[in-house]
């Protein structure tokens, strides 16, 4: 019940922020060091066979008094000073995908929501499967995972890639040097509302 009454409050703070552009994530975007607070990167991936158009996952704090300034999203596309991620045949899974690194005050934060972009409207997705929050401590850079956004089946997931992400995260001047620390989240079979994928999955496990 604390978790519902949590995202009833969260949440539409969180699609306000979408709608008008506030609290976007290049305002906490790791571009000066500053040893009060810790950073936390990974990539966002969006799979899809033919356009990529975008896909976001929203992040609020978990601290409701302070939540005012601490919502944002982060998206596939890479905004200024991020690596662009691009999969094409024959390497797989086919798509395009961003870097990104965010600076931000100590405590707990939760990933809520996330959406595709279908060009004149936006599918938000279901509440997620656990509670996905992650710690920020000061001083230190943590690696959340692989944000992976499935286009054709409208699924996402949050997964440990370091390996590979850890080569294009790099490749920012402030990370290449910096000890980073895997602590990857669990994510899978996070859908969108209605999703087409969740239909056919339901459909083969009942035959």
């Amino acid at each position: 019940m604390l978790r519902a009454l949590a995202c009833a409050v969260l949440l539409p703070a969180l699609l306000s922020g979408c709608v008008t552009g506030r609290n976007s994530a290049p305002a906490f975007t790791y571009t000066t060091p500053d040893p009060a607070k810790g950073v936390v990167v990974g990539t966002v991936f969006e799979r899809a066979v033919f356009e990529a158009h975008g896909a976001r996952f929203g992040i609020v704090s978990s601290d409701l008094a302070t939540n005012k300034d601490k919502d944002l999203w982060l998206s596939s596309h890479a905004p200024a000073g991020q690596v662009s991620l691009q999969n094409v045949a024959p390497k797989v899974p086919t798509g395009k995908g961003s870097t990104f690194a965010l600076q931000l005050t100590p405590g707990r934060y939760r990933i809520l929501i996330w959406l595709l972009d279908y060009g004149s409207r936006s599918k938000y997705s279901e509440s997620s499967p656990k509670a996905i929050e992650f710690d920020v401590v000061a001083g230190k850079v943590i690696y959340l995972g692989r944000l992976d956004a499935n286009r054709f089946l409208e699924v996402a997931s949050i997964h440990d890639n370091f390996e590979e992400d850890i080569v294009y995260l790099k490749k920012n001047p402030l990370l290449a040097n910096a000890s980073i620390e895997n602590k990857a989240l669990e994510v899978r079979e996070w859908w969108l509302k209605d999703a087409t994928g969740k239909k056919l999955l339901e459909r083969s496990r009942a035959n």
